[in-house]
């Protein structure tokens, strides 16, 4: 599930580190030696998996090695699993730093002799040095709760600090700077409209430390019927002042649209198939049994999506096989029109409504600027896919990347 409301107070606690082997390597050796060494197959191999807790705007991971050679390694952390070849010695300094927020916020050491030909697991224990807080609440498409400033205060002894709102697309954040450890903190969150009423505030008190767990606040939406789940929280006043329409409605146009289509699978290839993705860019819950894609904005041919209520912040893909394990929710449309490889329409409506149109492929007189699709050949089949935070300018092809499929998840050709 895809929390809409999130906040990380991270700590950094005593996180294991189980090897690397990663990128921009620099080696002060390179003599005959070790070319020698490498060719009769004498290096030991180090796997090594970060496994780290779920921390937000994490930058890096840094290691560096110091034995026979120094090596450095700067990683982006997509992957946790690497392999590592470095040469025997009695002994191998492996130090690790991990950057978030703009900041070292752990690091962590080992020393270990490593044989010839050794094949080894490490952990590097890692140390928290500060913590922040991140916030994150999405306000839906076109901000319908005319949400217009808003701010984050901590305060800890003596000590107070005040963050601003930051408007991203459909959602705000909120975010701190460097807090230290091992102290309470009292958090107070409000937003307001443009004539400066209250609309959300949040108040609550946690601790900052390495070894307290993480609270996790999830909101399901921004409306006077607020579901709210708190783990590990205690005594959180909330208050929503601004009554808003009701948490399950059907959509209209600007709260649910594509934003990705696959329409060049290999027949061929078992793992391919034809879908389009959607996803529900406004604060409810929405009910998609009046819903159909087409080629056209005929409902004739078009594929019922059928029962179906896609929550909030939440995509759904429709597509032409039986079924799929992906991240979002999955709907077999046994009737999926035959969209065209090189060029065609697709169209989203319900009840008799046009909520979303694109066209694709080649250009002619009505379309001058079609939108990009993969190509209907080759083992590398690409599918189109939006950039959310430009959902409002999805009619523009610069709004669109191609990229590898990844039905049921929100991104932009890997960004």
């Amino acid at each position: 599930m895809s929390p809409t409301f999130k906040k990380h107070v991270c700590r950094y606690a005593a996180t294991t580190l189980t090897a690397l082997a990663l990128w921009n390597c620099s080696s002060d050796s390179s003599h005959d030696d070790s070319i020698q060494a490498f060719q009769l197959g004498t290096q030991a191999n180090v796997a090594l998996n970060l496994d780290y807790s779920d921390t937000p705007l994490i930058d890096s991971l840094v290691l560096d090695c110091y034995g026979p050679d120094t090596l450095h390694f700067v990683h982006s952390v997509e992957k946790k699993l690497f392999n590592l070849d470095v040469f025997p010695s009695d002994e191998w300094i492996f130090k690790a730093k991990l950057y978030a927020n703009g900041t070292l916020m752990q690091e962590g050491e080992i020393t270990t002799a490593l044989e010839a030909g050794a094949t080894i697991n490490l952990k590097i224990p890692m140390h928290a040095l500060v913590g922040f807080v991140y916030v994150e609440i999405p306000i839906g498409f076109g901000n319908p709760a005319g949400i217009k400033k808003g701010e984050m205060k901590l305060t800890s002894k003596d000590e107070s600090y005040t963050y601003p709102m930051v408007f991203n697309s459909d959602n705000v954040s909120f975010k701190s700077g460097d807090l230290k450890l091992n102290r309470e903190y009292h958090i107070t969150l409000t937003m307001q409209d443009e004539s400066g009423k209250s609309i959300f505030s949040l108040e609550d008190d946690f601790s900052l430390d390495e070894n307290s767990p993480i609270p996790n606040f999830q909101i399901a939406s921004l409306r006077s019927k607020i579901a709210l789940a708190i783990e590990l929280a205690k005594d959180v006043n909330v208050q929503v002042t601004l009554k808003l329409p009701a948490t399950k409605r059907a959509p209209v146009v600007n709260d649910l649209i594509v934003s990705e289509f696959f329409v060049v699978a290999n027949d061929k290839d078992s793992s391919q198939y034809n879908f389009v993705e959607l996803y529900n860019g406004s604060t409810d819950t929405l009910a998609l049994d009046k819903c159909s894609l087409g080629k056209t904005s005929s409902v004739t041919g078009a594929a019922d999506i059928g029962t179906t209520s896609l929550p909030p912040n939440e995509v759904l893909v429709v597509g032409n096989r039986g079924t799929a394990n992906i991240a979002g929710i999955y709907k077999y449309a046994e009737n999926m029109p035959q969209f065209g490889k090189t060029s065609g329409s697709i169209v989203l409506q319900c009840d008799g409504n046009v909520l979303d149109s694109l066209y694709y492929g080649k250009s002619d007189s009505l379309h001058v600027a079609p939108l990009s699709v993969g190509s209907s050949s080759g083992d590398n089949r690409k599918s189109t896919q939006l950039n959310i935070g430009l959902w409002n300018k999805r009619n523009e092809p610069e709004s669109w990347c191609t990229g590898a499929p990844t039905p049921g998840s929100i991104s932009a050709c890997g960004n």
